[in-house]
């Protein structure tokens, strides 16, 4: 690859990468601090579970993963260091950040469904506790299997288990997740608009706790279903660079393909960028 064609490049992503690693850094700061500054009511609820580790994973992508890859394309622009290749660490850091904040998702997805189709089970058996051991595990097993690069595994092998683990299993688990969870909604909506109806003047307790609970999901449906959508915009054009790449034997080494996949990489954060600011919009109602 000419050298001329591999500084330009390193500049034209180096810089986006330095203004994501801001762009990212401060709100899913800011949404941290917020949800710990009351711990006692916020850490009860289980979906406040959910945010505050895609949050936490967010500002991971972007102090670590962002300026990583911003500090070695400037490098790699200005200097002899080359652009990242499969394996260096700057790019097993970002296999962390972006699978952990994919599976993060699709098992807030799992949640969400459950919470909504099996509300009993979920209010009685789904703790926060739970939660943040099953969160945990998706971060544990995210790092590992980024390290398995420095195994010396070959790179096609794992980059094709890796597509489909991170981006073809979370794209039928959260479609179909969301596919039950509407349908669900849209039932319940009618049974509640019947019992708005013939609802006296004077409602009880327990029904204005059961209309307030109502609300609440779908309020939290609709949340985690942008978070989804924004992961699903994010993804689907690096997704179809990989694919391309690994189908079409002409393409392959061509500067143009390897220029549209190195761009293409800068929009796998972009949900890291958009997920606080959906995250505060239900801030206050998960304090209170």
């Amino acid at each position: 690859m000419e050298r001329v064609f591999e500084k330009s490049l390193c500049l034209g992503t180096g810089i986006p990468f330095a203004l994501l690693s801001i762009v990212i850094s401060v709100p899913n700061a800011i949404v941290l601090t917020a949800l710990y500054r009351n711990p006692l009511r916020c850490f009860r609820k289980t979906f406040s579970i959910v945010l505050v580790f895609m949050s936490a994973v967010d500002l991971y992508v972007g102090i670590v993963v962002c300026s990583s890859e911003a500090i070695t394309r400037f490098l790699c622009a200005f200097g002899d260091k080359k652009i990242t290749q499969e394996g260096d660490i700057a790019r097993i850091l970002g296999y962390i950040g972006v699978n952990s904040s994919i599976l993060l998702v699709t098992a807030m997805s799992v949640d969400r469904f459950v919470a909504v189709v099996f509300p009993h089970f979920y209010l009685h058996k789904v703790k926060p506790r739970k939660l943040a051991l099953c969160n945990t595990s998706i971060v544990v097993f995210s790092s590992i299997f980024a390290s398995i690069q420095l195994t010396g595994i070959p790179i096609d092998v794992y980059l094709l288990i890796d597509i489909h683990l991170h981006t073809t299993f979370p794209l039928v688990t959260t479609i179909l997740a969301y596919t039950g969870i509407f349908f669900v909604l849209r039932k319940r909506s009618r049974v509640d608009f019947q019992r708005q109806t013939s609802m006296p003047s004077n409602p009880t307790l327990l029904d204005r706790r059961r209309l307030k609970t109502a609300q609440m999901e779908r309020k939290i449906a609709t949340t985690s279903f942008l978070i989804l959508l924004f992961l699903i915009i994010s993804i689907i054009p690096y997704f179809v660079a990989i694919l391309l790449e690994a189908n079409c034997n002409g393409c392959r080494g061509e500067k143009w393909l390897f220029a549209l996949r190195e761009s293409l990489s800068v929009f796998l954060f972009l949900n890291s960028v958009v997920n606080p600011f959906l995250t505060a919009f239900r801030i206050n109602e998960l304090m209170h």
